[in-house]
């Protein structure tokens, strides 16, 4: 789940902030979690797509620029030294880890 702030700033040009909830079953509890992906080599936050199954989708030129940056790791790095900047985006399937 997710909270989306009704907000927008004028002078950055961004808004709508956006809130990760997760609720816990067994103490019927919603926290507010933070998602990272794992195949960078720094702590880098993403938030998610939502539908039949949880996904995120990584520009193709932003992966090639990371990729030159040398900020990859596991097979993220292995898909995007084979990326073109004009190629398709890549779509990541989130595995969630106990």
């Amino acid at each position: 789940m997710e909270t989306v702030r009704k907000e927008w700033n004028f002078e950055t040009q961004t808004g709508y902030p956006v809130t990760n909830l997760m609720y816990d079953k067994q103490e019927k509890i919603i926290y507010e979690c933070t998602f990272y992906n794992g195949d960078y080599t720094s702590k880098k936050e993403i938030s998610l797509q939502t539908g039949s199954s949880v996904y995120r989708a990584l520009d193709a030129d932003e992966l090639v620029e990371d990729y030159k940056k040398g900020v990859l790791k596991g097979r993220l790095k292995e898909i995007a030294a084979g990326l073109k900047e004009e190629d398709n985006p890549v779509i990541m399937l989130v595995k969630h880890k106990e």
